[in-house]
């Protein structure tokens, strides 16, 4: 387990990283969306089409620090923490086609 301090430094080394590349190659508006999209279908134990899933595409596109920190954590802390961001339901929503 990472002790705290190391922690710290992952999460300051990625968001220089970040905010480097960011600065040195700007990404269209459509091309960050696409990458949100990307990264939320990559999470694991993510359920597809639920409340969570949208909310944490929408709040991900829209906060640039909760982007930054989202793609900072271990794969292991992503789903927690979209959970703990949007408080959204992880149920699938069902929409009727009659």
């Amino acid at each position: 387990m990472l002790c705290q301090a190391n922690i710290f430094a992952f999460f300051f080394i990625n968001l220089q990283v970040l905010y480097h590349n960011r600065r040195s190659k700007p990404n269209s508006l459509a091309e960050e969306i696409a990458t949100v999209v990307k990264e939320v279908d990559k999470v694991h134990g993510m359920v597809f089409w639920s409340p969570l899933y949208w909310e944490s595409i929408e709040m991900l596109a829209r906060d640039e620090v909760s982007r930054g920190i989202f793609y900072a954590l271990p794969d292991e802390s992503k789903l927690h923490y979209l959970k703990r961001k949007t408080k959204a339901s992880m149920d699938p929503e069902f929409e009727h086609f009659w």
